[in-house]
């Protein structure tokens, strides 16, 4: 029955002349013992001369509303007959349309039909057009769903997606001068297999990253990274701890690291990380310093 009781009290939601309402007699004893409540579920209306009556009808939602259309009144309760029932905006309308002759009403009420079937036809329109945005955004979050991998840390921007709220292994590899396109790509490989290492081990989603050495000398100062490139910094913003691996770059060794990394250290305030062009894959050009 309380689905049908709960349907028909929002039917009559609305209503200034129609409360429908419950009791929890395990509660308020008393209220219930005083209007000869003895068994539950038990349904009572109050008459227009305020005595509360017993109802014996039928307990579905369509019985229920039949009888309440039937015995109780569910009309209007503002009316030009009783004003004093009207919010203010019902008694200018109720006031005003009373004095309108009867083919000025008839226009009035036409002119609003008009423009609430506007309004209706415009929310239609705003309806579709949401839905429509909607899938849109849909597929703008898919195509953000490509393969984890070693990405490059263009800018501060890319570092905050990427690791605001996970934790972040971040490289710092060599100049290009020193390590070449061939060095670099095999620091970046062992940043993969270290990457797919924790990923098969059930390890916790981690970000993974590289920028070049020396491009963010204070931020680097901040995370001790003077003794040299390539570097590598496990951290986590949330957390504000971070950790840095100081020994051999071995594939071994920076794997174990990035699973369990050790010497955790407070976070130290750091500067937003420079931004920089993508890496072609290539060696420097000729003259690039």
């Amino acid at each position: 029955m309380k689905p049908d009781w709960d349907k028909l009290g929002v039917e009559y939601g609305k209503s200034k002349n129609i409360l429908i309402g419950d009791v929890d007699c395990t509660v308020h004893q008393g209220l219930c013992g005083e209007n000869g409540v003895q068994g539950y579920p038990t349904i009572k209306y109050r008459t227009k001369d305020g005595k509360w009556e017993p109802y014996n009808g039928g307990r579905d939602f369509n019985a229920l509303k039949q009888f309440v259309d039937k015995t109780l009144n569910t009309g209007p309760s503002c009316s030009l007959a009783a004003l004093d029932d009207c919010e203010p905006w019902e008694r200018t309308i109720m006031e005003t349309g009373s004095k309108m002759t009867k083919s000025e009403l008839k226009a009035k009420i036409a002119e609003f039909k008009a423009t609430v079937d506007a309004k209706r036809a415009e929310a239609k329109k705003l309806d579709k057009e949401a839905k429509q945005l909607e899938d849109e955004l849909a597929v703008w979050e898919e195509s953000g769903n490509k393969p984890e991998g070693v990405d490059q840390l263009i800018s501060d921007e890319e570092f905050r997606a990427h690791c605001e709220s996970r934790t972040c292994a971040l490289a710092f590899m060599p100049h290009i001068l020193d390590d070449g396109a061939a060095g670099r790509k095999s620091n970046i490989a062992m940043m993969e297999k270290a990457r797919k290492a924790n990923k098969a081990d059930g390890g916790p989603p981690m970000g993974f990253m590289w920028v070049q050495g020396g491009d963010n000398f204070d931020l680097e100062e901040k995370l001790g990274l003077q003794f040299g490139f390539p570097a590598l910094v496990v951290l986590n913003l949330k957390k504000e701890k971070f950790a840095v691996y100081r020994g051999v770059w071995d594939q071994g060794d920076i794997t174990r690291f990035v699973k369990k990394p050790t010497g955790l250290a407070p976070l130290p305030k750091i500067p937003a990380f420079v931004s920089s062009a993508p890496w072609d894959g290539k060696d420097a050009a000729s003259g690039d310093l």
